[in-house]
């Protein structure tokens, strides 16, 4: 019986860690900047006036709408791509499927702000493509504006449609479709009638992230965005410029920022749950050979798809041993230079990359792989709540998190903004929901039967859970660490609210220089940091057999 007590009394004190965690480092930094909001001029004073500032700005009521608006683009364009590109993968027989699979999550890995410099060097003003199309008497104005950030968005946000449509189109009995055909229903009635509707839910899904990520990005509309302003980049304005006196404003247009991700968070519930999408799924869906014209016309939408998204990846590795004059890039004149300062004449960040990413990936990996046993295995109550919780970091940006936990820790008993701390816990709380979704997925196919045998032998079950359970979760959990680390490796939004000089990364590093306009130093940095996100993922694919896919 005193064992079976400090069982419960173990996994108890875990559970109450777990919250304390979240609450410190999402719930209470965030109840803070938005109290912080309403502070006035007075100390104790209560005000509206920074909502109202900004609902009665044109300026900010401007941003508003194009957040909104790229946001929406952004959606709309990732789901008519990612949607078909998922369907002709999945559903056809098509050269190279497996190739074309892999490679479509690949512009996941690529940070949204190292895309945007790339297409700078093919579109910018004096892109090489700009100046291309210059010699041959065709005036390109080039991709500043909105339209240049929605093209970033959509090329590298569209893998997030594609995998989960993908999947969905995979678990679709094949007996509703035939049962609708030998109704009489031609082919594009059943997919209207049967299929689309089964799997709108993950085209929902999918175009919920990619909302959710485009409204909180700063970078690519500071990068290539021009005069088109969003909420994101001038709540990070406002509270750089702030720093010193009054947050308010930050904290009013970060907690506007957070209700609209929330409230779009629950109206993609809402209208999901009002249908049941229930099914069997005891037959796999067939898979399709087409004609030769259409198989030609389906494999070429995909492979041109591919080759757009992927094309930074190439521009970025070639300029990093090209000859660069500031934003000029010599093209054909081949040099290390770049790639000699970044390696060793200032390697600090990435020592601190690296430092960081490990450091946070650890701390990461032990709190999602228990995490996941709380949710999987203890039902209830407290592990709903748990779960929830565990969702808060996906759907607040990153800079509102950073200015959050700046502005919390920034004064008081525990001072943490300045340090190199407030980064790994700013990464560990921001990247662990990727841990745990892993780790509970594998957790779920293990019997419990596998860990009650050896309680039943008398082993305490923390401690078979130490030596049964984690064992077999291993893959899981080394899967989720790899996402982990390649994720805050990339990771910008909240790196450029709360680093400071000592601990710059390469992210601020090659966003530093692409806002000087020096490409060079920048595509060398940015070249570390594809073949430091690569390198994981290859080794992923190879040792456990899964690439990135089945992490997200």
């Amino acid at each position: 019986m005193n064992r079976i007590s400090r069982l419960f009394s173990s996994w108890n004190c875990i559970f109450l860690s777990a919250l304390a965690v979240l609450f410190f480092l999402i719930v209470y930094p965030m109840f803070s900047i938005f109290m912080a909001s309403f502070a006035g001029d007075a100390p104790g004073e209560f005000t509206l006036k920074h909502y109202y500032l900004v609902f009665k700005s044109s300026f900010y009521l401007k941003c508003l709408g194009n957040s909104i608006f790229m946001s929406f683009m952004a959606t709309l364009f990732s789901i008519l791509l990612g949607a078909p590109f998922a369907f002709f993968i999945t559903r056809f027989k098509l050269p190279f499927t497996n190739t074309l699979r892999t490679l479509g999550t690949l512009p996941l890995i690529l940070p949204t702000f190292i895309g945007a410099e790339a297409w700078l060097l093919m579109l910018g003003r004096s892109g090489f493509i700009t100046r291309l199309l210059a010699d041959l008497g065709i005036d390109f104005p080039g991709i500043a504006g909105w339209q240049g950030v929605v093209m970033v968005f959509t090329l590298q946000f569209f893998p997030f449609v594609f995998l989960m449509v993908a999947a969905a189109i995979n678990s679709v009995d094949r007996s509703l479709e035939e049962s609708a055909r030998n109704l009489g229903a031609g082919p594009l009635r059943v997919f209207y009638t049967v299929t689309l509707p089964l799997i709108s839910p993950s085209i929902a899904a999918g175009g919920l992230m990619v909302f959710c990520m485009s409204i909180e990005n700063f970078g690519v509309p500071t990068i290539i965005g021009g005069d088109f302003k969003v909420l994101a980049e001038q709540a990070y304005s406002e509270f750089m410029n702030e720093m010193g006196g009054n947050p308010s404003m930050a904290g009013a247009l970060s907690s506007i920022l957070v209700l609209i991700t929330l409230g779009i968070t629950i109206l993609q519930k809402s209208l999901v749950e009002r249908k049941s999408y229930a099914m069997s799924a005891l037959r796999p869906p067939e898979i399709h050979k087409l004609s030769r014209p259409l198989t030609l016309a389906a494999f070429s939408f995909c492979a041109l798809l591919l080759i757009l998204a992927l094309a930074p990846f190439a521009v970025i590795l070639a300029a990093s041993i090209t000859e660069s004059r500031g934003p000029v890039m010599y093209y054909g004149h081949f040099s290390l230079d770049n790639l000699k300062a970044a390696l060793q004449v200032a390697p600090r960040p990435i020592f601190n990359s690296f430092f960081l990413s490990t450091t946070a990936t650890c701390i990461g990996m032990v709190f999602g792989m228990l995490v996941s046993y709380l949710i999987v295995r203890k039902k209830g109550i407290s592990a709903y709540v748990l779960d929830l919780a565990m969702m808060l970091p996906l759907i607040i940006a990153g800079s509102v998190l950073g200015i959050a936990l700046a502005a919390t820790y920034n004064s008081g008993p525990i001072v943490l903004t300045g340090t190199w701390m407030i980064l790994v816990l700013a990464y560990f709380v921001r990247k662990t929901p990727f841990s745990v979704k892993t780790t509970s997925a594998l957790l779920q196919q293990i019997e419990e039967s596998v860990e009650e045998a050896s309680i039943s032998l008398g082993v305490p079950p923390l401690k078979s859970f130490l030596k049964v359970v984690v064992p077999a979760m291993l893959p899981g959990i080394i899967a989720g660490a790899i996402i982990m680390w390649v994720t805050i490796l990339a990771e910008l939004s909240s790196t450029i609210v709360l680093y400071y000089g000592p601990w710059t990364t390469m992210t601020v590093q090659v966003f530093q220089y692409i806002g000087s306009g020096d490409f060079g130093p920048a595509s060398a940095y940015g070249a570390v940091l594809i073949l430091s996100v690569l390198l994981p993922l290859f080794l992923l694919n190879k040792i456990l057999g899964k690439g990135l896919s089945p992490a997200l």
